[in-house]
């Protein structure tokens, strides 16, 4: 997810960064910085970088995803997860990354 949001504010260089396209589309639900999650046939794509970490990226908050700095961005990551399976079980599925209202209590 650092790596993500590094991309996603142009924190390294764009020209040997991967390409990864924002969703334009205005939506009710999820951050303004929502990746579009693209459909994929082959297994070459579809474990690459960009798809593996779209449904993790769309899934967190709005403060988190606009952080103002890498340091800040890691603490709202932080807390966020504190409590969520996917810091204990490796094997746990990631889509869905628990409950939002826990990072507000």
């Amino acid at each position: 997810m650092i790596e993500t949001y590094k991309i996603l504010n142009r924190i390294y260089d764009k020209t040997v960064t991967p390409n990864i396209p924002i969703s334009l589309e205005s939506y009710t639900r999820g951050n303004s910085l929502k990746i579009v999650n693209r459909c994929c046939h082959y297994d070459l794509r579809k474990y690459s970088f960009c798809n593996r970490v779209t449904n993790i990226w769309n899934s967190l908050p709005e403060d988190i995803v606009t952080a103002p700095s890498v340091d800040s961005f890691k603490n709202r990551l932080d807390r966020y997860w504190h409590n969520q399976e996917l810091v204990y079980n490796w094997q746990t599925e990631i889509t869905g990354t628990g409950s939002r209202s826990k990072f507000f209590s």
